[in-house]
């Protein structure tokens, strides 16, 4: 939960809400945002404010005041200007990823050698549920996530498609490729492939994904044996 907090005489606030959570907000927002550009009706756009915040104020447990009174201003939203402000004020509430050091990535692929992970500024984690990069010179896509309190990572073969198609993990239309991954079974004699076609772009995938269940599903879809 969310608390204020002094440090040396300025007001600290601490972040309370995931990558994920943020991005349903923002789709919230988005949403009034795209109303008062199309319609008129007052009626309507009061129905569709006080369903974004509703919604908002859903997405996530023991919201503290402090954020609940900045996802009601969502109403207030306009235009694009408005809808800007309002997630520059939302990011200072998110909690962001941890930073993946090079001894950590060294450590969840060990078989790797030479693997280079970008560096990620914490602007950034803030919009991630999980780390994505490709690397062109071994056809791979590492993917790298909290989980349980720790880091876990894994990678698989990837292969673009070339053209637009549903990503598995942010259920958006963008460029997507095939994510193969080998399952061993016990005994170590044989595998398991598992593919499902994901966002090409993996910075890109974050921003629309607004449900941690989805990611989930998705990586247990593809380890499991």
């Amino acid at each position: 939960m969310c608390t204020l907090l002094f440090r040396r005489g300025c007001l600290f606030m601490q972040e309370s809400i995931t990558s994920s959570e943020y991005h349903f907000i923002l789709r919230q927002a988005r949403n009034v945002m795209n109303g008062h550009m199309h319609a008129n009706d007052e009626d309507v756009l009061a129905a569709v404010s006080q369903m974004a915040i509703e919604r908002a104020e859903q997405s996530a447990a023991n919201l503290p005041v402090e954020l609940s009174d900045v996802i009601r201003t969502i109403g207030t939203i306009r235009e694009r200007e408005d809808f800007d402000r309002f997630k520059e004020r939302l990011l200072s509430f998110v909690s962001p990823m941890a930073e993946v050091t090079d001894q950590e990535v060294k450590k969840l692929f060990p078989k790797v050698k030479n693997l280079r992970m970008p560096k990620f500024a914490e602007a950034v984690r803030k919009e991630l549920t999980y780390l994505g990069w490709n690397d062109p010179g071994t056809n791979r896509k590492y993917i790298v996530f909290e989980e349980d309190g720790g880091l876990t990572g894994l990678y698989g073969q990837f292969r673009p498609s070339g053209k637009k198609g549903v990503c598995s993990i942010c259920s958006g239309i963008d460029e997507t490729g095939m994510f193969l991954t080998e399952t061993r079974h016990a005994g170590g004699e044989t595998y398991t492939k598992r593919g499902n076609y994901i966002c090409t772009d993996s910075m890109e995938c974050n921003r629309r994904l607004d449900d941690r269940k989805r990611f989930d599903q998705f990586i247990g879809s593809v380890t499991n044996s």
